[in-house]
């Protein structure tokens, strides 16, 4: 009789894990039907690149490629980067911050790379609410596009800045 009510109870408990193991797959799923590229390409904002002589002054800064994966993904309709993801988010932000390059290394660049990590942490909040919704996800992907691309142009102007060799008049 013991051993009945212990099965029942087992099964009880499995039952129970499977359910929100489904929910929770489920839920990824929503959201990545939720959110496609089409809906990501349709969002009005400029975006700009790294020019070629910032990308020779951050090419060892594998922390800024890692984020321009991300924002690949992001930008192809792929948010499964966010998804539970709260310790990988943070650590990348982390070194981020503390791994720019001396070449671009100033506080412009800091304030940049810090609004770049307040919207990611953005989007990985609205991301992981219960019910998240199109209209909600698509303005944070939005937000985190423009941070990213106002850090690249931030980026060109201080390269392009440190170029010129202006000469004052006495």
């Amino acid at each position: 009789m013991r051993n009945i009510g212990l099965i029942l109870v087992l099964c009880f408990f499995s039952c129970q894990n499977t359910d929100s193991e489904t929910s929770q797959l489920s839920n990824e799923k929503a959201i990545s039907e939720l959110v496609t590229k089409a809906d990501v390409e349709a969002l009005k904002y400029t975006d700009y690149i790294a020019d070629p002589k910032v990308e020779k002054a951050i090419s060892a800064w594998t922390k800024y490629d890692e984020l321009s994966n991300v924002i690949l993904d992001v930008k192809s309709g792929n948010l499964s980067f966010f998804k539970a993801n709260q310790q990988i988010v943070a650590t990348l932000n982390n070194e981020l911050k503390s791994t720019i390059p001396d070449a671009i290394a100033s506080p412009l660049i800091l304030s940049r790379v810090i609004a770049v990590e307040t919207k990611m942490f953005k989007l990985e909040g609205v991301i992981n609410l219960s019910a998240p919704t199109k209209e909600a996800i698509l303005e944070t992907v939005k937000e985190l596009l423009v941070a990213f691309s106002n850090l690249n142009l931030q980026m060109n102007k201080q390269i392009e800045k440190e170029s010129q060799r202006i000469q004052k008049p006495y």
